[in-house]
C-alpha cells in the first residue's frame, strides 16, 4: 500500500481508534477471514442485527479496502443529529437509501451500479432492515438483481451474531458482549436473480444453524452428518466418469459435492456454480507438478502434497458448503496406502496396509511407537511428526476394477502426455494394491465396499454403483 493511502485520515481513524475500541469493548471472533484474503472486488452480504454490524464488517476489511468499500444504509437512522450523519458519511462513505421511497431505491441502485463500475466494493444487508433480534428475515431481491448485472464480482456471505445483544434495536448504550463473524467462501452466480437471492439466504441460514450448534455445544447427533463415497480405480479405469455420473444422479434429492480434478457441486441433477476455495487453487497448482514429473521419485512429494490438500479440501467443503453427500474421485487416505506398493513393494502386505491406514487416519489402537512399520516406511513417521496423520476414511468405497491393458488403451486415446506411473507394469501393481485395500477396509474396518467390473457398459456400471450407494447410505 502506498504511504499516502496508509496515512489517509479515514484509514488512521479506523486502524488506530475504531478497531482497537471494537476489540476492547466487544471482542470479535473471525471465522473464515482467509476467504476475504486477496480479493480486490467483492460484494459483502450479511444478516442485519444492529447498527454495530457495519462497524464489525469494516473491522474485517483489509486496510487498502476501507476507502473503496461502501455499505448501503438507511438514511433516516443517521440523519439526526447532523454531526452523526457527517461522521458516518465520512468514516464509511455509505450509499444512502430511504426506506419505503421508490425514487430513493432507484437512486440507490444507480449509485451501487456506479460504484461497482468504478471498481469499488459494496456491503448489503439483503433483509433490508433489522428484524426480530437473532432471527433472519426474508431476503429482498435487490442482491439477486445486482449479482445478475455483475456476474464477475464475487459475493462474500457473512453471518453476524452477538450484535443483537450488544446493541439491540431499541438499545442506546452498547453492552460488552462477544461477537462472531463467519465469513463464507466467495460465490459467483450465473442464475436468475430469484435463485441467487434464495441461495444466499439459504447460505446465511446454514451459517446461523452451524454457529448456534457450536455455541450451545449440542450433542453430536444433532449435527448434520455428511457422508463420503470414495470411487477407487487405476488410471484409465473410468472412475472420474463414474464419480461424476454418481454425483449427478444422487443429487436428484440431495446436494452433492464432487472432489475430482476440479471441485464441483450438484443439486437437482444439475451442475451448481460455486467459487473454488483457496485450497482448491493451491491443489491444482501442485497437481500440475505431479502430472509433469519425469520419475516416481520426483512424483512422490507433489502427489503426496496434492492428496493431503485434497483431504483438507474435503474438510473445508463440509465446513462451508454443507452438502448432504461428498463423492471422492479417489480417496487421499486409501490412495496413499495403496501407492506404497510402488515405493515399498518389499514391505507391502495386508498387515502393513492395515497399519498404514490406521496410522494415516489416527486410528492407531495397538500400534506401538517402536513398531517396525515406522522404520520400514519412514514416510509414515515423517507425516506423523508433521501432524498430517488425520486423513478421512470414507463411509463407502466403490472400486472400479479394470485390466491394466484396457486402462492403457483408454489412456492412449486421450491423446495426452502419459504420467510416469501410467505403464502396464505399474498399473498392474496398483490394481493389486487397490484390491487388497478394499479387502482390508471391508474385513477389518467394516467399511461397505463394492467391486465393479470395469469392462461392463457405463450405464450398467453407473446403475450398479447408484444402487449400492442408496442401499448403504
Amino acid at each position: 500500500m502506498r504511504m499516502k493511502e496508509i496515512f489517509h485520515l479515514k484509514i488512521i481513524i479506523h486502524l488506530i481508534l475504531l478497531r482497537p475500541l471494537i476489540k476492547l469493548l466487544f471482542g470479535v471472533n473471525l471465522i473464515g477471514k482467509e476467504n476475504l484474503s486477496g480479493l480486490n472486488r467483492y460484494i459483502i452480504i450479511a444478516n442485519h442485527n444492529s447498527h454495530l454490524d457495519i462497524l464489525l464488517l469494516f473491522y474485517l476489511l483489509p486496510h487498502k479496502q476501507i476507502r473503496k468499500t461502501h455499505p448501503v444504509a438507511a438514511e433516516e437512522y443517521f440523519s439526526k443529529p447532523k454531526i452523526l450523519y457527517r461522521l458516518v458519511n465520512y468514516l464509511f462513505s455509505p450509499i444512502w437509501v430511504t426506506r419505503g421511497d421508490t425514487e430513493s431505491r432507484a437512486e440507490c441502485m444507480s449509485e451501487i451500479t456506479a460504484k461497482l463500475n468504478e471498481g469499488h466494493n459494496i456491503i448489503i444487508f439483503p433483509e433490508g432492515t433489522r428484524g426480530i433480534p437473532g432471527e433472519i428475515q426474508t431476503f429482498k431481491s435487490g442482491i439477486g438483481r445486482i449479482a445478475e448485472h455483475f456476474p464477475h464480482i464475487r459475493i462474500l456471505p457473512v453471518f453476524i451474531s452477538g450484535t443483537e445483544r450488544s446493541l439491540p434495536k431499541q438499545g442506546i448504550i452498547p453492552v460488552p458482549i462477544w461477537n462472531n463473524l463467519i465469513i463464507g467462501p466467495p460465490q459467483i452466480f450465473k442464475e436468475s436473480h430469484e435463485k441467487t437471492t434464495h441461495t444466499l439466504e439459504k447460505i446465511i441460514h446454514e451459517f446461523a444453524e452451524n454457529e448456534s450448534l457450536s455455541r450451545h455445544r449440542r450433542k453430536q447427533k444433532t449435527v448434520k452428518t455428511i457422508k463420503t463415497i470414495a470411487v477407487l480405480g487405476i488410471d484409465g479405469s473410468g472412475k472420474s466418469t463414474l464419480s461424476e455420473n454418481l454425483s449427478k444422479i444422487l443429487s436428484d434429492d440431495s446436494s452433492v459435492g464432487l472432489v475430482s480434478d476440479e471441485l464441483n457441486f450438484y443439486e437437482n441433477g444439475k451442475f451448481k456454480q460455486v467459487q473454488p476455495l483457496i485450497t482448491e487453487n493451491i491443489r491444482n497448482i501442485v497437481g500440475k507438478y505431479a502430472k509433469n514429473a519425469k520419475s516416481l521419485k520426483l512424483y512422490k512429494i507433489p502427489k503426496l502434497t496434492e492428496l493431503i490438500l485434497r483431504d483438507i479440501l474435503l474438510i473445508e467443503i463440509k465446513k462451508w458448503y454443507y452438502p448432504d453427500l461428498v463423492i471422492l474421485d479417489g480417496s487421499p487416505l486409501l490412495n496413499l496406502s495403496a501407492w506404497a506398493i510402488l515405493y515399498k513393494e518389499e514391505f507391502f502386505n495386508e498387515d502393513i496396509l492395515l497399519k498404514a491406514i490406521k496410522i494415516l487416519s489416527s486410528y492407531e489402537n495397538g500400534i506401538r511407537r517402536d513398531d517396525p512399520i515406522f522404520k520400514d516406511i519412514p514416510e509414515l513417521s515423517a507425516l506423523k511428526k508433521l501432524g498430517l496423520t488425520h486423513l478421512n476414511l470414507p463411509d463407502l468405497v466403490i472400486f472400479l476394477d479394470v485390466e491394466p491393458q484396457i486402462a492403457i488403451e483408454r489412456i492412449k486415446k486421450r491423446g495426452q502426455k502419459r504420467q510416469v506411473h501410467e505403464t502396464e507394469e505399474k498399473l498392474s501393481k496398483l490394481r493389486f494394491a487397490y484390491v487388497k485395500t478394499c479387502e482390508v477396509i471391508k474385513r477389518d474396518l467394516n467399511i461397505p465396499t463394492y467391486v465393479l467390473a470395469g469392462n461392463d457398459t457405463l450405464e450398467n456400471i453407473t446403475n450398479s454403483a447408484v444402487k449400492f450407494a442408496k442401499s448403504e447410505l
